[in-house]
């Protein structure tokens, strides 16, 4: 009979390697009233109001210093979800901090484009995200067709 062989999820999936160190962490601990522990990935976990089959409280340090918690109590079994959700909690923190470090020096403006057309005007607001040069070319542009109207 064929059997599927393991699979290593540290590789695979660090998201479920993540939640299978915290479970295994929980499971060890579980009458411990709190527990913290640095994981192979480096977050700083820390398990409190355990009692039982019950977790009361986690807390989660990420190496960059962002913190994720969930304070609201539940079953033990369901810590693999629990720290798959402050995974993504802090995933999307990872995201947004790169995000602002790429629009770093550059001018977010509205551009709203109207269409005079017909009986009805239309309009439509966009946002960008400019060099300094590209923002004194619009307004260069914007000047010039400014112009071109009012001697149109």
């Amino acid at each position: 009979m064929y059997e599927k062989p393991a699979l290593d999820t540290s590789i695979a999936d660090p998201r479920s390697a993540f939640a299978a160190e915290i479970t295994a962490l929980a499971r060890k601990h579980k009458d411990s009233v709190r527990v913290q522990t640095i994981t192979k990935s480096g977050h700083t976990v820390l398990l409190t109001g355990m009692w039982g089959d019950s977790v009361g409280a986690i807390e989660i340090t990420a190496p960059d210093g962002f913190k994720a918690r969930r304070a609201d109590g539940w079953k033990s079994a369901k810590t693999a979800e629990v720290a798959a959700f402050l995974w993504d909690v802090m995933e999307q923190d990872r995201a947004r901090a790169a995000e602002r470090k790429r629009l770093a020096g550059l001018k977010s403006v509205s551009i709203t484009s109207a269409d005079a057309i017909g009986q009805t005007s239309g309009r439509q607001t966009s946002r960008y995200h400019l060099t300094p040069e590209q923002l004194a070319q619009v307004h260069a542009l914007t000047e010039s067709l400014a112009a071109a109207n009012t001697a149109g």
